[in-house]
Formats: structure tokens, sequence, C-alpha cells
């Protein structure tokens, strides 16, 4: 059966295989079966699984490595790993074209038409359908060499129909004629500031350059001129000529002359005059820089026209673009240490007086400024959460750089105040057709000024009248007067003002809000019922002298503001004029709609007259040609007046919140205090039961999970007793809401996990957060908890009991947004136990590292973890993460690698001894060979093991093999010689030939052990005894043992005379041997078609799976089935399949051996044939040299019968030696009981070492 793989099929299909002979010296770089099957070429169109048939394409992915070009395995070179890192290799295909590799990236160079790249992800051993195996070494690569990889476009399988029922054809990127169509459009460069110009253009920066450095040096030396020289001087130096800022400076300080008049290039169009609510200083920084700014537009205009008209050309930049550009970039270059600072200098008693006033504030609540809030609590949240993102933006003012950024940072909290975050609760609308919810809120002035009141309030920002100031009069390019700009402005304005002349009832509710959260916080009873139920209090002077304190506007020093000081009968005169203007502030009649009691129930009896509201009207036109506009605004501070009240009733006390959108209840749950919350609770007009349970912070933490995260019984109980008010519905809906982290009260039972057992029923078990973390995740994650494996325990039970259906848990969903199952992060070794035996679980599931459960254990050193995860059976032991790393090579320390290794030891079978001895562990090593780790065990008592262990090369293995053979030459030794080397690709070695090296190592060490002639030679348990090994006395000893084996075999054994019955049964025995080898290589055949076909099932099934993912019409339930049997069907690492094809292939090795072995006989046989032909010649002659007549020649005849005797003396001694050899041989029965052995034996070895 051919290979899913289309490029396998192909080549495995025709001719390389015979090409590229031998395999061993040819590596072949193979696209995944995913790119292959789903994508096709840019510039043909074709399929790539119609490309990967052409003999151009096949040929372009072999690589042609000789022995030469790698370093051996056995470390016969001296080449380095570490000389090859970040180095990079030529290698030629086998039709001649030439590819470089550097670190894990193979570069696609001479002969090539794109010079394409791809990533080498992982290599593999393939074993072809044919009779005769042999393995090729396989690079999956990310993408062919060959073409340009574009994806199939992804076409819903049933196309949604138009409005006229006509099925919609999906668009096509390919030309029938052309091929594809290119829409590319050539990007023009994106410029933000002047400073990505001068730096995109270098040109224009360096003629600019000379006249911006003159122009900034006279505008310093124009503020920071020093003092002239006194008349007695001895030298007086003559004045500098005087340039364009020195010019209007000196105008404006002499007055003669109007500033800023029509520029003659026109740039600049308004006025400066001597407006009375300018200054002197003000009007001569605000003249300088427009004079700066123009003159650098000036400078600019004079750069080299071909460089503007470049400019242009690259850029989406106009005239009036680049103007604000260089207007931005003159102010950003004055502002630190000239402009703002003097500014705020000239305004610094206002901002100290309006500063004072803000932080008196500070403690407002922004029901308390006359916003209307809709939608109850889940509305105010939402406002909170707006206001606190609007907040953030305004507090950015002081880091501004220019006036320009303050306007946008101003600009940007407006729209923040107005823009909905998300769509309000109840989630989307099941109504396909109904009216889609815009973010964008339609806001009046009065309500857009009370907004950005409690921003400015929360905010903190300071010098905000420099800044009002800096911004409005300091922007030259952009008219500040009208539009957005001028309207942000206006709102600004009035909100300061407002601070400034009418803020003493926000201050007095700031107050009581203060006093009644400390009291709150603190546990203090007696003040919290002086504040919530004043009735009850013996002395309500407090209160009246809060509301007494409310009458008079707070004064920054002596009762002055802004230098009048204000006498009682002008005070008396405001407090007489009371009209209420509930047609400018429609907000104050919905609060009786909104079950709002009047502003003045918490008052005394007999309370004070409330301060009048007042209205001015627009006394001039919304012309722009006018400079003073503080009262033609909407939103100006008159036509407000006193409307925005400090609302401190009791009920809406009891309903304030802190910064954070923490009410009272939740400062006394935060603070614990328990008293606190238990009087508040008790307050059930003000705090009902649904009131309670709706409550929430601004991060949307409800109380009982704020009081689960401190852990405070108590208050926890208190909450508890609440909850038991409704009905059980309601309990687990409240258990269930989450806040901003995805996170509810079940998430944070860690802290009180004596509470599992009584509302784990109630607990959402498989809510995750925005982590993917389940409640039953952050409990197993909480490794340092003094009752972890209680609390752990207790959660699997209520966890798997909350499922419902009676199976055991489900494991599955407990998995984070990374992959980590509960495996992967429990800590105690008993509960990861308990999930293994009574869980539905995954134990190889991968978390996004492709780490397993066994892996994470082993790489922080959980050592009984890993003995635990080695116990169960469904655990692959051997898995690769991404870097191709397994269990024991993730591991930090030695220690930790030993006790892995010694768990792989005992998970093999004994010998009848009870020893095991196994190659636990192979490795790279620096100097490019490989290591291989030997462990024995041997039981010394009843429970204990003494384990030896030593550190072997490939080349010990081979020293060994034939130093056994040159002591025994008639018994049979499985070849492990010629083995293929892992570096032929020295900057990503071949894993996957690393471990088919180790697996045939330890079934050969398993045969020798097992072996009838080896098991108990010395050299053998010396091998794995001893660590350290000397292989030239080793050599010595051997070369002695055999000459000593040649004199025992002439003193011990006769030599065989008739060779015919022993011919006769090594013929027959080989017969045999032959047909148990064929039938083997046809099992093999046949279990490499079964491993092919299931892996190739795994890739089948995981592309089905990436396809079906964006149909639609498919529930996700049926999709999350599918993943699940995909999951069954990708095999572990050592298959049990795959553990079978090497049982059979390391049985086909032996019977080759055994073959080998049996040959000997029959070139013995020969060789005494040979040598009885020529003693009967010898013989033959040397009778026919005794015709001679006597006396002729005697000496020389003498001489030739001597010689022809020894000759057949030798022959005799040679012939007799062979049949010595073969005696040896046919009696100790090696062949045919090593045989019998090897089977039994081998598959043994394939399981202890695999």
């Amino acid at each position: 059966m051919q290979p899913l793989n289309p490029f396998l099929s192909a080549f495995f299909r025709g001719t390389f295989p015979a090409q590229c002979t031998p395999a061993h010296h040819h590596v072949l770089l193979v696209p995944t079966t995913e790119v292959l099957l789903t994508s096709r070429d840019r510039e043909t169109g074709a399929l790539f699984s119609d490309l990967a048939q052409t003999e151009d394409f096949l040929g372009s992915h072999v690589l042609r490595i000789p022995n030469g070009n790698g370093a051996t395995p056995g470390g016969k070179e001296t080449t380095s790993m570490r000389e090859h890192r970040g180095k990079a290799k030529q290698y030629t295909t086998i039709n001649g074209r030439t590819v470089i590799i550097k670190d894990a990236f193979v570069y696609a160079n001479k002969g090539f038409k794109t010079l394409n790249q791809a990533q080498l992800l992982y290599d593999s051993l393939w074993y072809p359908d044919s009779l005769e195996p042999r393995s090729w070494l396989i690079y999956y690569i990310s993408k062919p060499l060959i073409g340009t990889v574009v994806g199939l476009k992804d076409e819903n399988a049933v196309s949604k129909p138009d409005s006229n029922g006509i099925p919609r054809t999906v668009p096509s990127t390919m030309d029938s004629h052309s091929g594809p169509v290119n829409t590319a459009v050539p990007r023009k460069r994106d410029i933000k500031s002047f400073n990505d110009l001068l730096s995109s253009f270098p040109m224009i920066a360096r003629q600019m350059q000379p006249g911006l450095e003159r122009l900034f040096k006279e505008f310093n030396h124009v503020f920071d001129k020093p003092l002239p020289p006194p008349p007695s001087a001895n030298h007086i130096p003559d004045p500098d000529p005087e340039g364009p800022i020195a010019t209007v400076v000196k105008n404006v300080r002499s007055g003669s002359v109007a500033l800023g008049s029509q520029q003659e290039n026109g740039h600049l169009e308004r006025v400066i005059t001597g407006s009375s609510f300018l200054d002197d200083e003000e009007q001569i920084m605000r003249g300088a820089l427009e004079t700066a700014v123009t003159a650098a537009i000036d400078i600019f205009q004079m750069v080299d026209k071909q460089q503007l008209s470049l400019l242009g050309a690259t850029t989406d930049l106009t005239g009036p673009i680049v103007e604000r550009l260089i207007e931005r970039y003159v102010a950003e270059q004055l502002h630190g240490e000239i402009l703002y600072p003097r500014i705020c200098a000239l305004k610094r008693p206002e901002d100290l007086e309006l500063e004072s006033k803000i932080k008196q504030m500070e403690f407002i609540d922004i029901s308390q400024v006359g916003i209307p809030i809709q939608g109850g609590n889940a509305g105010k949240h939402e406002l909170t959460l707006r206001l606190g993102r609007a907040v953030e933006e305004f507090r950015k003012l002081s880091v501004a750089g220019s006036p320009q950024q303050m306007m946008d940072i101003l600009l940007l909290t407006l729209r923040t105040v107005t823009l909905f975050s998300d769509v309000p609760n109840g989630g989307p609308s099941d109504n396909p057709h109904s009216e889609k919810v815009s973010p964008i809120l339609t806001i009046n002035a009065d309500t857009l000024v009370s907004l950005l009141l409690v921003v400015v309030i929360r905010s903190q920002v300071r010098n905000l009248q420099a800044r009002l100031l800096y911004m409005r009069h300091f922007i030259y390019i952009d008219d500040v007067e009208n539009g957005e700009m001028g309207y942000a402005l206006s709102t600004l304005e009035a909100v300061l003002l407002y601070l400034q002349r009418d803020s003493g009832s926000l201050r007095k509710a700031s107050r009581r809000n203060k006093k009644l959260w400390q009291s709150a916080s603190n546990g203090d009873l007696q003040e919290l019922q002086k504040i919530m139920e004043p009735e009850r209090c013996d002395s309500p002077a407090d209160y009246e002298a809060d509301q007494q304190d409310a009458l008079e506007p707070w004064n920054f020093t002596n009762g002055i503001r802004n230098g009048v000081a204000q006498s009682p009968t002008f005070q008396s005169r405001r407090l007489s004029q009371i009209s209420p203007l509930g047609h400018v502030f429609p907000f104050q009649n919905q609060e009786n709609n909104d079950n709002t009691p009047p502003n003045n129930e918490d008052l005394p009896p007999t309370p004070p007259p409330r301060r009048p509201k007042t209205v001015t009207m627009d006394m001039r036109s919304m012309s722009t040609s006018s400079e003073i506009s503080f009262r033609s605004r909407a939103t100006t501070i008159d036509s407000m007046g006193s409307g925005i009240e400090g609302d401190t009733s009791i009920e809406r006390l009891s309903q304030t919140e802190d910064l954070q959108g923490e009410s009272v209840l939740m400062m006394a749950v935060n603070n614990r205090r328990p008293e606190s919350l238990r009087y508040l609770l008790s307050l059930e007009e003000y705090y009902s039961v649904p009131a309670v349970l709706a409550d929430a912070n601004i991060e949307g933490t409800t109380l009982f999970s704020a009081a689960v995260q401190l852990g405070n019984k108590e208050i926890i109980d208190i909450l508890l007793e609440t909850m038991s008010r409704v009905d059980e519905t309601t309990r687990i809906s409240y258990l269930a809401r989450q806040d901003i982290r995805g996170r509810s009260a079940g998430h944070y039972l860690f802290n009180t996990h004596w509470l599992i057992p009584h509302i784990g029923r109630l607990i959402p078990w498989r809510q995750k957060d925005k982590n993917g973390q389940t409640p039953l995740f952050a409990l197993c994650r909480s490794y340092d908890h003094n009752d972890y494996s209680e609390m752990v325990e207790s959660g699997l039970i209520a966890a798997t009991a909350a499922q419902g259906d009676g199976l055991p848990l489900h494991v599955d969903d407990h998995v984070d947004s990374k992959g980590n199952t509960l495996l992967h992060i429990v800590n105690g070794p008993h509960i990861a136990l308990r999930i293994l035996l009574r869980s539905d679980a995954n134990v190889n599931a991968t978390n996004e590292k492709k780490f397993t459960p066994l892996m994470v254990a082993s790489k922080y050193g959980r050592l009984e973890m890993v003995r635990v995860l080695f116990g169960d059976p469904r655990v692959d032991i051997y898995a690769r993460e991404l870097r191709g790393l397994t269990a024991v090579e993730l591991a930090k320390d030695d220690e930790v690698r030993n006790r892995i290794d010694d768990l792989v030891l005992f998970s093999g079978q004994p010998g009848e001894d009870g020893r095991i001895t196994t190659v636990v562990r192979s490795f790279f090593v620096e100097d490019a060979t490989i290591r291989l780790v030997l462990k024995s065990g041997a039981p010394s008592h009843d429970t204990s093991f003494t384990v030896t262990t030593c550190r072997r090369s490939l080349t010990d293995f081979e020293h060994l093999a034939k130093l056994l053979a040159i002591e025994n030459p008639a018994s049979w030794l499985p070849i492990i010689s010629g083995m293929r080397s892992p570096f032929q690709i020295p900057s990503k070695p071949s894993r996957a030939v690393l471990r088919d090296i180790q697996v045939r190592l330890d079934g050969f060490l398993k045969i020798l052990l097992s072996h009838s002639t080896f098991s108990t030679h010395e050299m053998l348990w010396e091998f794995f005894l001893v660590p350290d090994i000397q292989g030239d006395m080793m050599e010595k000893r051997s070369r002695l043992k055999a000459e000593a084996r040649v004199d025992r075999l002439k003193e011990e054994y006769e030599p065989v005379q008739d060779v015919k019955d022993v011919e006769q049964f090594v013929d027959h025995a080989r017969d045999m041997v032959r047909s148990v080898n064929y039938a083997t290589k046809s099992v093999v055949r046949r279990t490499n078609a079964l491993r092919t076909v299931m892996l190739d099932l795994a890739d089948a099934g995981e592309i089905a799976s990436k396809n079906l993912q964006p149909l639609g019409f498919i529930p996700t339930t049926h999709k999350q089935a599918l993943e699940a049997y995909l999951d069954t069907l990708t095999p572990p690492t050592i298959h049990p399949i795959g553990a079978l094809h090497s049982t059979l292939s390391s049985l086909h090795s032996t019977l080759i051996a055994i073959l080998l072995s049996l040959s000997r006989p029959t070139s013995l046989i020969s060789s005494i044939t040979a040598s009885s032909r020529s003693l009967q010649r010898n013989y033959a002659s040397l009778s026919r040299s005794t015709r001679w007549p006597l006396g002729l020649l005697d000496d020389t005849r003498q001489r030739l019968d001597r010689e022809k005797q020894d000759v057949i003396h030798r022959e005799e001694e040679e012939r007799d030696g062979l049949g010595r050899e073969l005696r040896e041989g046919s009696s100790g029965g090696d062949g045919s009981g090593g045989e019998g052995e090897t089977e039994g034996d081998d598959e043994g070895g394939e399981e202890g070492g695999g």
C-alpha cells in the first residue's frame, strides 16, 4: 500500500531508490503531507501533490551525503558539533543542484529558480514496502524547495445565497489566461511626526538643520538674555543683530506694533491684539512662538524643490499637514525649558487654589455630580469603567510635550467618556434582525460637563489653568475656537470655573462620603449609625455643621476669590434668590423616577436655604471673529450655575463608591469588618438582598468573591446567610459571576478550601477565566497551600459530582489556554495517581510547547510524580517536544536523569537470575559522537537492588563484538557494524537514527546475556559493570585466549574424518533457517505496511479536522468529539506496532547472523576437502620420486623429498586443525541452540529497551 505523502509515494514507486545506493549515503527532504495536499504553486497554479510526482521535484529534495561529509557514529572523526553550530554547510542533490543548511533551516541555492527556504521540522526512519527492508533517513521540511506555496482557498461547502436567492460565487485570485492577479499597490511611507520626516528624508534634514538650530538658539537667547554691562565697564560689546523673534518681543514690550498681522506668505491669518485677558508676558511668548513657527515653515519652503517633489510622491503629506507637523515640532523643542515653565509660573496662584479644591473633592461619587445613570447597577458599573479609562487618558497630560499633544489628549478623553467599551450586559441578541447597538453615546452638554468634572477630580492632574491657557493661545494652525477643539476647550473651561466658583456642595458631599467610608472601613459602628440613622442620634450637631460648611464657598485665602472679597450682604443676596432650574437640568427631575429621594432628606428638620442657581444668557454670536468667548457655549459656567449639587441623602450615601468602584459594603468586606457589614446589611431599606447580590467593584468582583479572596470566615458566613434568602438558581448564578479577569468566587476557593464541601455543588467547576483556568485548575496550582492534598482531593470530588453524569472526571474540561492539563500542574503524587486511576484523562496530552505531563515533572525535578507517571502503561516515556528532547533530556540535573534512567531500567523484564541490564539512554556529545548509558541492576536483598551505571560509545560496542568473535569464532553474533551516522546533517543531528542505534545495541546486549556461549563471559560482564575499561588490555587478553584456544583444540579434540554427515546436517540447518528468515521478512513487511497505514490515518485525520473547523454548520460538540477521536488515533512514539516492527527487524538481523555462522562449517568442509586433495597430490608426487636411479642426484632428491614431506606435514596439521574446528562447532550445538534462545530473548530485549 502506498503512503499518503505524495512525495514518498512517488519516490519509492519510481527508479530513484535504485539510483540512491547505498541508502545510508542519501537523505530525503520531504515536505509535510499537509503542505503537499493543501497547497499549490503560485506561478504554475499546479497542486503540489501533482508536482511531487515529477523527477525534477523528487531529485531536488534528495541529498547525497557520503560518509566523508558527516561524522561517524563511533566518533572516528574529530569533527566537533560546536564547530558546525551556526555555520552554513552546502550539500548536493542527486540532480546536481545545491542546498545550504544552517541551524534548522535549509536554503535552496544553485540550480533552483526560486531561492526558497524551509525549516527542518523533525526526522524519521522510513522503511519502504519491499521484501528487503532498508531504512531511509527522512527530514520533514515545512514547505517545498521548488515553487511558491499558496494555500488553497477555504470555500464553504454551502454558499450563502444573496438577497435574490442566488448562491454567491467565491471570488478567485487566479485569472484563467494570465495566471495569478497581482493586486498589490506600492505602499507610501507613513509619516507621523516631523522627526519621522527628517529621519526618512536626510537631505531635507541636512538643509533645514542650520536654520532650525539658529532659530532655536535665538529663541533661547531672547528669553534667557543676560543683563547688559554697566556703563562703568571697561569694555561694552556691540549688541548682536536682532532676529525676527527678538524684533517681535521688542515691539510687544514697547507696545508700538500689533502682533502677528497677516504674513506675506499667508501662513497665519489670526491677529494677536492686546486683549484684556492676556498680560504682557503671555503676549510676548505667544508672539515669539508664532514667529518661530512661521520662520520654521519658511525654512522648509526653501528646501530643494526636487526633495519636496520626492516627499509629495512617496508620502500622503500635504501642505497643511506639513505645517501642522512643523508647528508641533517647534512647540516640542521649546516646551520643556522656556514656554511651559513660564506659563505655569504665571498661573501658579490660580492652579494652587484649584488643586486644593480638587483635593477636597477626591471622595466624590459619580452619582453625586448630576449625571443621569440609567440601567441601575449595571449602568453605573459601565459608566465607572468608562470614566476610569478616561481618567487614564487625561493623566497623560502630565507628560505631554506640546500644546498640540495636550489637545489630542483632551479630545481623546472626551471621546472615551462618550464611547461604550462593550455591549451592555445581556449578551448579543438572539434575533438576527435586531437593531445593532451603537458604541457611540449621544450626550448633552450638561452631562458631558459632569463627566469631565469627574475625570478632572479623579485624575488629580496639576497646572490645569496653565494647560488650558497653553492649549487655547499657543496653537496657531488649527482653529481652537470652533469645531471639536473649541467645544472641548469650552467644556474644560466650564469645569474649571465651576470648580473654582461653585463647588462647595461637592466638597461637602466628599467630606460626608469620606466620613462614611472611614467609619465602615474602621468598624466604627457609633459613627456609622450617626450617618445612616441620624434620627437615632442624640446630637446631630455634626451634620448641621456639615450643612453649614456647604453654604459658604471655599476660598483659597482669607475669603478672597480672584482678588475680590465677598461681603455678607452679597452672600445673603445670592442665598435669597432660590429658583430651581429643572428645565436646564432635566436629570434632577429623573431622580424621583429612579426612586431617589430629594437631596435634602438627610438634613436636619430646619435646614438652611439652598444655594440658588443662575443662568447667564449668551451675550454674543457664534462668530469666530470675536476673541473673548466665555459665555457663548452650551456648557458655560453661568448656564450651569449650581446645578451640579452634591446629593448627600442617606439613600445616595449608601450607594456611593470610591475610585475603585467599591461600595460601602465592599469597603467593610475588604477591611475585614464583619461588624460593619452586619450593621449595614441590617438596613434592608438601603441594602436589599438583590442589591447586595448585585454589588461589585470596578473589576467586577462581587462581595462574596472578595470575601473568599480574603478568607475571612465570619464575613463569609454573613454573606452565606444573606445568600440563603434566595433560591438555588439565583445562588448558582451569583457564584458564577465573573470579574474582568474572567474569575468567579470558585477560582479563589484555595483561600477557603473548607467551603468546598458546603457549596461545591453550586460552583461552576468548568468555568474558565481569561487564561483558560477553571476553579479546579486553580486549586491544583496552589502548591504552597498548607492543606494542598486535602484541598485538591475535595475539589476533585466536588468537580466530579458537579458533572451530573455519573462518569469519571473529564480532565479535558480543565485545560488552560496554554494546553496544560491537571496532570501538567498537579504537585502531589498520590493526587496524580488518583487522576490516572479515577479520571478520564489523556496522559500524553501536550501543551503549547509540546510538553507532556512527564516532561514537566522531569523538568522541574518532581521525582515522585515521575515515578507515578512511569507506572502508568499509557504514558509515552519517549515522547519529544518541539526541539526533539525527551523527558529525561529535559531534566535539569544529573540526579533527576539518573532516577529516570533507573525507572527505565526497572520497567524492563528481569532475567532468570533477577538481573536487569538495559541501554537506558543515548545522547549526543560535542565531539560529534554518541554515548549510551548502560545500567544493570541485581537484587541484593528482598526489597533492594544494586545498580551499576556505565557510559559506552558505539566504538566500544563494536570493539566488544570484535573481541568476542576472536575468542569464539564458531559462535554467532548479531551484526552491529555499518550503522548509519546521525551526524550527516551536523546542525540538526538525527534523533531517529540515535534511537535506532540505542534499540539495536540494547537488543545486541540482551542477546549476549542470554547467549549460551557469551552469557558468562568475563569481558561482557566487565563491559556493563566496570565504568572504565581499557581496550588495549582487553584486546591483548583476547589474543592470548585465542592462542590458548588453538592449543586446547589440539589437546581435547580429534579431527573430523568423515565430513559428509556434518555437511548434510549443516545444509539442512541452513535450509531451515532460510525458511524462517524468509517468513520473518514477510512478516516484517506486513508489519511495516500496518505501521505506515496507522501513521497516515493520524495525519489524514488531522488534515480533515483543520479543514472542518471553519464549517459553521457543524456543531461545536461534533468538532470537539472529532478532535477527541483523532487524539486516540495519534500513536505514541513507541507504539505497539512500531515495537513489533523493531523486534521483528532485530530477529531478522539475528537470523542473518545465524546464517553467517552456519556458513562457517561449510567453509571449513571446503577447506578440508581442498587440503585432502592437495595431500593426495603431494603423496603421489612423493611416491614417484622413489623411482629415480640410485646414485644419480641423491642430494637433490633427498632435499626435495624432505621439502615435500614438510609440506605434507603442514597440510596434514592444517587439515587436522580444520577438522578440530569443525568438530568443536558441531559438538557445541551453538547454532541451533542459539536460534531458539535468540527469538525469545530478542523480544525481551525490545521490551526492556523500548
